[in-house]
């Protein structure tokens, strides 16, 4: 595992091609770079507006596509937060979207990165 992904998770996307073909592995990263900002976007503004139930649902939706990728800090980020928001302690929320933030920008380098050498 690096400080930014678990190569496991990529390794494992590769190897679910018969023909080594990275396709699968470069769709799924292209669909978490256009809606990873999105998600974090949504995250900012519901913090912004106190709706913790929008915080909650886009953290919910980030951390599954960060894990799917092997984003890990991203997903511990996202987990954290949600279930903040489920439990109504909201106090730390925005310091850790910073951190979340700083994280999901870590991962789309990252992964940038890869697809790169896949191409």
């Amino acid at each position: 595992m690096t400080a930014t992904l678990n190569m496991e998770v990529i390794d494992e996307l590769l190897a679910l091609s018969e023909d080594g073909d990275p396709e699968l592995l470069i769709d799924l990263i292209e669909m978490f770079l256009a809606d990873g900002p999105t998600k974090m976007n949504s995250i900012l503004r519901g913090i912004e507006a106190q709706d913790w139930e929008q915080v909650e649902r886009a953290a919910h939706a980030l951390k599954g596509s960060s894990g799917n990728l092997g984003a890990i800090h991203v997903q511990n980020d996202c987990d954290s937060i949600q279930n903040d928001c489920r439990q109504g302690a909201t106090v730390g929320v925005p310091e850790r979207a910073l951190d979340l933030q700083r994280h999901l920008t870590e991962a789309e380098a990252a992964l940038r990165g890869i697809m790169g050498r896949l191409r």
